[in-house]
């Protein structure tokens, strides 16, 4: 095998593990940022706020305002439970207005 050929087959075997490790890929977050995104404005109480919905590697970032730390609750949970979320990272803020 050549020296090139073991340099592919390196960087191959790299990016199959690295994958792996990180857990989900750019199309599983893609689908799980869509599944969120549709859950949260399915919310009767959630869907009139604007709620931005970040995915990483299956890790879910929740942006924006809404009026009660119950709105904040429930998105958090939305997010949750959506299959393939691994974790959420809540950065909704309460206006108190609710």
């Amino acid at each position: 095998m050549s020296t090139i050929s073991r340099s592919l087959t390196a960087l191959a075997l790299a990016g199959v593990l690295s994958g792996g490790a990180y857990g989900a890929t750019n199309a599983d977050d893609a689908q799980i940022n869509a599944a969120v995104r549709q859950q949260i404005n399915g919310a009767p109480s959630l869907k009139f706020y604007s709620i931005s919905v970040r995915t990483f590697h299956g890790a879910v970032y929740l942006e924006g305002l809404v009026d009660t730390s119950v709105d904040r609750s429930e998105a958090e949970a939305i997010a949750g439970a959506v299959p393939g979320v691994m974790k959420v990272y809540d950065e909704l803020a309460v206006s108190g207005n609710g």
